[in-house]
Parts: structure tokens; sequence; C-alpha cells
């Protein structure tokens, strides 16, 4: 005999065999007892959760019960139930032969039945076709309409319809099917693999049970959690722990160690972003409610209290600026050309800030604190005390930092300043991952033919970056060709934070609207 795929082998026969649809099956039911059904059905519902097969088992009861016989009718032989898929008959000459054999009575049966799967792919001419048939069917006729996106159909459709909504299976019936069927068919596999198919099939039966037949069909022996990580590149749980740990303990160097071995084994960074994006989000869960909110965590047991435990090792405002940090990550991702090092740089910002926090770095002499510094416009003159620019300032003795060989500068630190936003851009389009660093800094002096451009205490990974030859170049070359003059740059770290200053108009807009600038790209002037 031909192997039959677990999907099919155990569609479900009948409305006991439904899993996780218990409201539909019940309205179902209950119309089919009362015999109050409509002469259309629509079945809304993301892709397996049952809709086609409830179709077909509501069009079986339906001429069952008509025929007042105990023999149930075979899916796929009936002549009077007709499927039809909507992605590829779309068109209106098909709904025009459908309406054409409408007029026809059931052969064996007392309904005609129609299911048409994706219906929301017909044309608006189909609909329109469809649309008479539907307002004033034959007495013999029903259709059964299933759909993933119900907000595409027109809603003349719609009100003519018993509308039936199917949910996303939960994770734990999932399981619980696999398990079954895993005995029944002599599949050993661990819980966490049950556990790991379930989330990845995203509430899907279908997608579940195609997944355990490709493990069991590849696998041998017991299934372990490393066969779907193969076979979905998916980052191992423990590295995931390992990453939070180094984190949590402010070491970079076992963080940013823990992510190369990650990427040497061929993992994708942009899917390790979101999986510590959704490690922390239960971290998060489980510092707010500890075990009493672990049902909002679709994991086994274990891993549950493996969470739990970690997450003690963490402040919640750690969590949350982690979370913050890790977004911000993904939102970089998706335009710069090195996703890693958006990792890399959100993993230097945990650390710093935490440590930062915790074991406040002493100021070194030419750094005095001030009170509460405010940011000034670029355009006003230099005082004791603040060094401004427009993109943050810092507290420092101005005076006494500025007066070294300021009068020989072939270019103003006004100038640099005012036009900085524009370099940035010009180094970007050199090299992006240099202009999104340089950004972060400020020109805060400028001896002779040097310009040294300072970052804050956050920023530290970003002038590491910068400080290298091939970007020093690139800088160099850039401010050069801008101010046409020859122009060197150097780096350097100020003890006190960079405060980034915005303009005029942007900063009325975030006042009115109470709102915070999330990120800032290059813009030319």
């Amino acid at each position: 005999m031909s192997y039959l795929v677990l999907a099919r082998k155990y569609r479900p026969k009948s409305f006991d065999d439904v899993i996780g649809q218990g409201d539909v099956v019940q309205k179902l039911s209950g119309a089919l007892k009362s015999g109050r059904l409509g002469h259309a059905f629509l079945f809304c519902g993301p892709r397996g959760t049952g809709k086609t097969s409830c179709a077909r088992i509501l069009a079986a009861e339906l001429n069952k019960i008509k025929k007042d016989s105990n023999e149930a009718m075979e899916f796929d032989s009936s002549l009077d139930i007709i499927e039809i898929d909507g992605a590829s008959n779309r068109g209106i000459d098909e709904i025009r032969t459908l309406r054409e054999n409408v007029r026809f009575v059931p052969m064996s049966g007392s309904y005609k039945i129609y299911i048409v799967d994706e219906v929301h792919m017909l044309t608006g001419e189909a609909f329109n076709a469809l649309l008479k048939t539907l307002e004033e069917p034959p007495p013999h006729v029903k259709f059964i309409f299933a759909t993933t996106d119900p907000n595409k159909l027109p809603l003349t459709v719609v009100s003519r319809c018993q509308r039936f909504d199917f949910r996303r299976i939960p994770l734990e019936m999932v399981v619980k099917q696999m398990k079954d069927i895993c005995q029944e068919e002599k599949i050993t596999a661990d819980e966490d693999v049950l556990y790991a198919v379930a989330k990845t099939s995203q509430g899907s039966m279908r997608d579940a049970l195609s997944i355990l037949d490709q493990l069991s069909s590849a696998g041998e022996g017991t299934l372990t959690i490393k066969d779907v990580n193969a076979m979905f590149g998916l980052v191992e749980t423990d590295l995931l722990f390992a990453l939070a740990g180094a984190l949590a303990a402010r070491n970079c160097s076992m963080a940013l160690d823990t992510l190369e071995k990650i990427v040497a084994g061929g993992k994708d960074v942009k899917q390790l972003t979101q999986d510590l994006v959704e490690l922390y989000r239960h971290f998060m869960i489980m510092k707010a409610g500890g075990p009493d909110l672990q049902g909002l965590i679709d994991y086994s047991k274990p891993y549950k209290e493996k969470l739990f435990n970690q997450s003690k090792t963490m402040s919640m405002a750690e969590i949350l600026k982690t979370i913050d940090t890790l977004i911000e990550a993904e939102d970089v991702a998706r335009i710069t050309e090195s996703p890693r090092l958006a990792l890399e740089i959100a993993f230097v910002k945990v650390v710093s800030v935490s440590a930062s926090a915790v074991v406040p770095a002493p100021l070194p002499s030419a750094v005095k604190p001030a009170s509460t510094p405010v940011p000034v416009s670029a355009a006003r003159p230099v005082s004791s005390g603040m060094i401004k620019s427009n993109k943050g300032s810092v507290t420092i003795d101005a005076m006494s930092f500025l007066a070294e060989g300021a009068k020989d500068a072939p270019v103003p630190l006004d100038d640099i300043r005012r036009d900085w936003n524009a370099l940035t851009h010009a180094v970007s389009q050199k090299r992006i991952s240099a202009g999104s660093c340089l950004q972060e800094g400020a020109p805060v002096k400028v001896v002779g033919q040097k310009v040294t451009i300072a970052f804050g205490p956050e920023h530290a990974f970003q002038k590491e970056c910068l400080d290298k030859m091939d970007n020093i170049k690139i800088i160099s070359e850039a401010l050069s060709a801008h101010f046409k003059t020859t122009l060197f740059v150097e780096f350097m770290i100020v003890d006190a934070p960079l405060l980034v200053e915005q303009p005029v108009e942007l900063q009325n807009a975030l006042e009115i609207f109470q709102g915070k600038v999330v990120n800032e790209w290059h813009t030319e002037k």
C-alpha cells in the first residue's frame, strides 16, 4: 500500500474528531438537530484549523439526516458533494457553469452541496454572477464557503451566509493530539519536540502533522529537539539562555563569543534576534507574575521552570531595556547590510547601560558633572561648561578644552557641527555601518587639521568600530571633500552622555503628540 500522510490519515471524519473548535461544532450540531439551517455557510479562520474538514462533515451529515439512514456518506465518493478550489476556478465562466448546474436535482442525497475553498480568491465579476444564486437558491442546493481572509469578501455575499469563525487550535491541544498519533504510529518523540512542532505550526493541526511526518521520515530512532532545530534553522534554547546569562552578568565578551558560535553553526541572525525578543518577553512575564502567568508561555514545564529561575537574575528594568534594545536592532537590521552588527551593538548597549547603572564610572578630570545638561542650538556661541553640537551636548570645561590650537584650525568647529548631518550622510554613502556609528558621536574639537569626535560611554562600541584605518580613511576623506581642505579624524570617549538635540520643529511635534525619537536616519541637507 502507498503511504498515507498523517495529515490525511487523521483528518476528522465526524464532529467528534474535530479539536479546538468547540463553539463551532456545538452550533453546527445544534442547527442540525433543530433543522434550522440556512442555504449558505461561511467558515472563516486560519489555515489548518478544520474549515474544509467541517464543511465535508456538515455536507455528509446534511444528506445522511435527510435520507433518514444510519449509513454515513463517503466524502470523496458522493456525486452530490462538489468541492471547488476558489484559487484555480475564480473566473466568471466557472461560476456561470455552477449556476447552470445548480438546477439539477441531487442524484442520491437530499441536497446538492457546493464546497468552495478559498472563496475570497474569486474575481469581482464571479461574485456578482454568484450573488443572484445566493439570494434565491433552489431548495435542493446548499453552499459552504471556506476562507482564510473574510475581509476580501463582498459584504453582499457575507450578509447572505451563516458565519462561523474558526480559531487557532490551542498549543496544548495540538501537543495532546500529536502524542496520541505518535503512540498510534509507534513514533518516539521527546516532549520538547512536540511543543516545538506545535509552536512552529502556529495553531494549525495540519501543519503540525506535516512537520511531524517530515521529522519521522527523516529521523532515526527517537525524535529530538535537535531534529526540529536543524529542519527550521532554529537556535538551541541552551544557547539562548547562555546569551541571556552573559548579558545579565554584563559579560560582553561571552555574549559576543556565543553569538559567533551561533553564526558559525549557520543560524540566521535575524531569526536569532526574534528568538531573543521572545525569550525576554517570557522573562518579563515570569518576573511580573511568576508561575501564576506561566499559561501565557507556550512551552513545556521544564522550560518554564528554567525561565522562572533565570528571570530571578534580572530586574524588570533590565528586562524591559533589553527588549527595547533588541527591537531597535530588528529595525536597524531591516535596512543595514550587516544584521550581525546591529545585534552586536545591541549587546554592547545592554551591557554598557546595565554596568553604568550598577557601577558608575568615575569622571576624568577634564569632564565635570553638571546638574542638568540642556541642549542648545549649534548656532549659539560655545560657553564655558558646555560643548554643544547639533547632535548633542556634553558637559566639559569648554574654555580649557578648546584653547589648544583652536585658532590654527582651517575649518571652524561651528561649521563642522552645522554640517554634521550632511557629513554623516556622505560617509553612509561609502559605508552605511560607518555612517550609522558616526551619527552617535559629535565633533567637539579641531586642532590644526585634526577633528576630534566624542562618544558617550553608552556608545563605546561604535567608537571602537570606527577607530580602524579603513573607517578613519573614509571619514577623513568625506570631511576633506566637504570642506575642500585636508582634514583627519580621531575619536575619544567622554564619561558623560551626549544628549541628542532635535530641531525646533521636531521638538514642537514631540511635545504636541507626547512622543519620542526611536531612530534617526541620515538626511542630506
